[in-house]
């Protein structure tokens, strides 16, 4: 959750539709999707649906390593459930993740300002679209999010840490002298990557019509093949993204993804 209201009614949002796809599953159910023990069980698993889109939880976190937008837990959420069927306690190392088997240990860097943190993942979410993290308050403030409601990330899995009696100080590493990429963070929305440079060219030219821009167009080498992708970028704020992305997905294209180099 984050400190905007323009943000927390978003997170309402997401909640009203989250009550309608748990409804009759649920005997009781936190304010915000991300805390709901609708995900809460004695085995593990390996999917579950919310808001009609299934998601599928990794089978193992070891390699894991994703760069994207981090959100965080506002305060209205203390004491109830998460994923874990721990209590939220925004004073904890904790972080909700839509993919990461619950129990994970990430380590969460700041790409513009090298701040780390070290979290424990505990519950499921965030459910809005293009974030891949959601920090406790505690976590945030570390990173020295909070005013800002959303960060830059890249998460990697380690190994469980061993932690002290307080462990505050062994969850908050000290801040790299330089950030991950050794140069300001570049946000972009890559709408596809094609097989056909002809499709793609196509696609690059109806866009620029409508008025989207800028794009790039560059040829990348998977699994022994060429790819065409098309990206909308640099983009410089993530208000700006996700206008953008609503309205990418307005014109058909609702399967944006974002990318941080």
């Amino acid at each position: 959750m984050r400190s905007s209201s323009r943000l927390h009614t978003d997170r309402s949002a997401e909640l009203r539709a989250l009550l309608l796809t748990l409804v009759g599953l649920l005997a009781s159910c936190a304010p915000f999707p991300t805390h709901s023990t609708a995900f809460h069980s004695g085995t593990p698993q390996q999917s579950y649906v919310v808001n009609g889109r299934r998601y599928r939880i990794l089978a193992s976190a070891q390699g894991y390593q994703q760069r994207g937008i981090a959100s965080w837990y506002g305060l209205r959420s203390v004491g109830l459930p998460t994923a874990s069927g721990l209590p939220y306690n925004p004073q904890s190392m904790t972080a909700a993740s839509k993919v990461l088997p619950l129990g994970t240990w990430v380590r969460v860097t700041d790409l513009v300002n090298g701040r780390q943190v070290i979290v424990r993942i505990d519950d499921r979410g965030p459910f809005v679209r293009h974030r891949i993290i959601d920090l406790s308050y505690a976590a945030a403030r570390e990173l020295n999010m909070i005013e800002r409601g959303t960060a830059l990330v890249e998460v990697r899995s380690i190994s469980r840490p061993r932690l002290p009696h307080t462990a505050a100080f062994a969850l908050t590493p000290p801040p790299l002298a330089h950030n991950p990429l050794g140069h300001p963070p570049r946000m972009y929305l890559q709408i596809g990557a094609y097989a056909k440079r002809s499709r793609a060219l196509t696609l690059e030219l109806h866009l620029m019509h409508l008025g989207v821009r800028p794009l790039r167009l560059f040829p990348v080498r998977r699994r022994g093949r060429i790819l065409y992708v098309l990206q909308v970028g640099p983009i410089a704020h993530v208000r700006e993204l996700d206008r953008l992305s609503g309205r990418l997905t307005s014109m058909g294209f609702p399967r944006t993804e974002v990318i941080i180099r």
